[in-house]
């Protein structure tokens, strides 16, 4: 990735043009947001050219798909996109690109849309990670369990990043189940949130009230992330319950960062996000000046097992527990204040 960025960089040097481009999140709402629209902007100066950031304050995947389609007809050289529901946004990709208006997506893709790059986590293996993170957390702290009970908390049930990492938690955590013998259960489907606060708040009381034997959750976003922490210890129940509950969870945004310390969290799968925003723009700047044939050779490429190839770049993860969060304090801080 370094070799590629790098070229990305020499080359928009090159050129003085001011040009206009969307990135589309899945929603405004969210601080994780905040990074990525900081990297953008950054980004945007860097190259001297208009960059905007925009999509529906909550999850809304049809008012996502409106806002875009106005930026098609008003007329944009580049647009970002992260998802909501990959199926429908697949129309208004497809207006972009007839309109040659190159179409990339970043954090959540939308593979069969004709887009022509994915940049952000690899969610499958993200969510393997995690999975990994919950099996050395159930060798350290209970040890002697034979089942175990879990619950998942995610965004919206449609979105594919979010079912990509749950495949990959669960994945992870079946090869451990037959490593070790031990039993994993999963009390119930599934539980979203919509990336709203205060629901995913409400699920984990009520889930750890209905589930009182409850072992631990994996938390596939950042919905929960946004509350103090003696406001996330009261929906888990109380201080000794908290520290009784395996929980991992997705990004490493301060508030999250502040659970971990606290002992309510054990541990953090991040994502990278100012990455994403930083470098979708500078993909979309390179395609509108180079041509999309010309930045895609400058990509990394994966082959499919039909044969066909796929630019999908991966952004990495950083894990996160009780004794490396320190470090991570300053850089979260500085990327995910908007500004």
């Amino acid at each position: 990735m370094k070799r590629f960025l790098v070229v990305l960089v020499l080359l928009v040097s090159l050129f003085a043009f001011s040009e206009t481009f969307l990135l589309s999140p899945k929603s405004m709402n969210n601080p994780y947001w905040f990074a990525v629209e900081n990297g953008m902007k950054d980004a945007a100066e860097a190259l001297g050219v208009e960059a905007i950031f925009d999509a529906p304050v909550e999850v809304d995947a049809a008012e996502q798909a409106q806002k875009i389609q106005a930026y098609i007809i008003r007329g944009v050289d580049g647009i970002g996109i992260s998802p909501n529901d990959p199926e429908a946004i697949k129309f208004v990709i497809q207006q972009a690109l007839n309109r040659d208006i190159p179409v990339i997506t970043f954090d959540s893709d939308s593979p069969d849309s004709g887009r022509y790059v994915y940049l952000g986590t690899n969610n499958y293996n993200a969510g393997y990670v995690a999975g990994e993170l919950m099996g050395q957390l159930i060798d350290q702290h209970k040890p002697d369990k034979t089942t175990l009970n879990f619950a998942i908390l995610t965004g919206g049930l449609a979105a594919l990043n979010l079912n990509e990492r749950i495949a990959g938690f669960k994945d992870a955590l079946e090869e451990y189940s037959q490593k070790t013998g031990k039993e994993i259960v999963y009390v119930a489907d599934p539980f979203p949130a919509e990336d709203d606060t205060a629901k995913a708040v409400q699920i984990l009381t009520d889930v750890n009230k209905r589930y009182p034997n409850l072992d631990g959750w994996f938390i596939a976003n950042a919905s929960a992330a946004y509350v103090p922490v003696d406001t996330m210890v009261n929906a888990l129940g109380g201080m000794e319950k908290a520290e009784s509950l395996l929980i991992v969870a997705f990004d490493t945004l301060p508030p999250e960062l502040e659970l971990v310390k606290a002992g309510v969290w054990k541990g953090l799968v991040g994502q990278r996000p100012y990455d994403m925003g930083y470098l979708s723009l500078a993909i979309l700047y390179n395609m509108s000046k180079l041509g999309v044939d010309k930045t895609l050779q400058l990509l990394p490429k994966v082959t499919n097992e039909d044969g066909s190839v796929d630019y999908i770049i991966d952004t990495g993860v950083d894990v996160v527990t009780s004794e490396n969060v320190d470090e991570f304090y300053e850089y979260a801080n500085k990327v995910y204040t908007k500004r």
